[in-house]
This record gives structure tokens, C-alpha cells and sequence, in this order.
């Protein structure tokens, strides 16, 4: 879930720069505006004002993770590499910037890298970011194709944080729009798993029945669907033979 990874990481720097000790305030402020434009798409704001901040701070771990990200999302993959080793030299324990370092890993297709630097980030816990650091493992596994670790990571990642579920059925979503079934279905049987149906999961339970030729399927996650989420926009979706 490469998408969701980086939409993760940035919640998490800028987390990271809100809990750092008495930052300084100027800093803190160039660092956030820069990766709030950089959400926004206004990648010339965000250059400046991580510019700004970089050069007022050169040694904080926090500048330098944030001109990381920001490289990252031109595509500039040498230089973000560069602020992302600087990071990890100033900062080498610090969950943060192991969790973003290894989401950049893994999308480089550096797996077995990522994940060195995921179970380095799990050891963080003083951050709480052990859930993050095991659903990114999992996500990581998810995209090399290494199905059995992969479950084990993102059930444990949920059964840490629930909040994390409805991101990971959203996920499953995106994934079988794409043409990804495999990872559709093992996101979708966590998620299954591990919380109450939702007028989401059935309705993602009907499109794969319906996609494999499974009229009785079809019918039976219909039926829940008309029973549980009779007003949902699935159950109308339904009804149309929308699937």
C-alpha cells in the first residue's frame, strides 16, 4: 500500500515535529507549513518553507526527514536518499525516521531493507508507534508478494490499533479496483476477521462473488446488506446490479 504508506508517513512527521521537547518554534512552524502546502500540492510553498527551515536547523533530524518526504514526492529518489541517511545519522533510534526510511525502501522494492528498519522502528514503543510500524511491515510484505507474513503483521497491526481497519478495507477497495484480487481478498478476510461487517466489506464481499460467477454469493451478501444497511449507498448500488 505504497498510497497509504506515504499518506501515513506524513500524519507521522508531523506528529513527530508536535511531540518533539520545546522545539525551537520557528523551525517547528516552517517544517509544518511546508508539509501542509506539500499535502496540498503546492510544491513551491513547500520547498520554500522547508528550504527556510533547513537552513535555520541543518542538524535537526525533523528538517532533514521532512526534505526526505518532500524529494520522495517529486520522484527525486537520489536526493531524498540523502535526507533520509542524514536523518538517521542525527536521529538512528528514532521510530520516526525509521518507519518513513523504510516506506521509502519498500518502494524502491528494497524489502528485506524496509523491513530491517521496521522491527528497528517497533522497538520505538515510547513514541507509540508500534501499530504503525507493524502495518507498515505488513503492507511491506503485502507488495513483495509475501502473503503468510503479511497476514500475520496487518492481524496484529488491527488487533493493536482498530482504528487502523477501516483504512485497511479502503485499501482493499483500492487494490481490487486495480486489479489486485490477491491483495484485495487477504486485506479483506483481516478486516473480516477481526471486526463487525460493515456495509463496505459486503458490499467488496458481492463484487468478488459477483466477478467469479457466484450468483448464490451474490445473493447472500446481498441479502445481509438489505438487512444490516438497508439505507447505505452500497445497498442502493445493489439494487441497480451496480457490481
Amino acid at each position: 500500500m505504497q498510497a497509504g504508506i506515504v499518506a501515513l508517513l506524513l500524519v507521522v512527521l508531523l506528529a513527530g515535529c508536535q511531540t518533539s521537547p520545546q522545539p525551537d518554534a520557528l523551525v517547528e512552524t516552517r517544517i509544518q507549513l511546508g508539509m501542509a502546502w506539500l499535502s496540498r500540492g503546492n510544491n513551491d510553498a513547500a520547498r520554500r518553507n522547508l528550504q527556510r527551515a533547513i537552513h535555520l536547523a541543518p542538524g535537526d533530524y525533523r528538517t532533514q526527514l521532512a526534505m526526505a518526504r518532500y524529494q520522495q514526492q517529486m520522484g527525486d529518489n537520489s536526493m531524498a536518499e540523502q535526507h533520509y541517511r542524514r536523518a538517521l545519522k542525527l536521529a538512528a533510534q528514532n521510530g520516526y525516521v525509521l518507519n518513513n526510511y523504510g516506506a521509502f525502501l519498500c518502494g524502491l522494492g528494497q524489502y528485506d531493507a524496509a523491513q530491517r528498519h521496521f522491527r528497528r522502528a517497533m522497538d520505538d514503543s515510547a513514541n507509540g508507534l508500534r501499530a504503525d510500524s507493524v502495518e507498515n511491515s505488513g503492507y511491506c510484505y503485502l507488495n513483495a508478494g509475501q502473503y503468510d507474513e503479511a497476514r500475520k503483521a496487518l492481524k496484529d497491526a488491527v488487533q493493536t490499533d482498530a482504528t487502523k481497519g477501516m483504512p485497511m478495507l479502503a485499501e482493499a477497495e483500492r487494490r481490487f479496483g486495480k486489479g489486485s484480487r490477491a491483495d484485495s481478498r487477504l486485506l479483506l478476510d483481516v478486516y473480516q476477521h477481526n471486526f463487525p461487517v460493515s456495509a463496505e466489506s459486503l458490499w467488496l464481499e458481492i463484487r468478488f462473488a459477483a466477478q467469479a460467477n457466484q450468483p448464490d454469493d451474490v445473493r447472500y451478501y446481498g441479502a445481509q446488506l438489505a438487512q444490516v444497511f438497508p439505507q447505505s449507498i452500497q445497498y442502493q448500488h445493489f439494487l441497480a446490479n451496480e457490481y
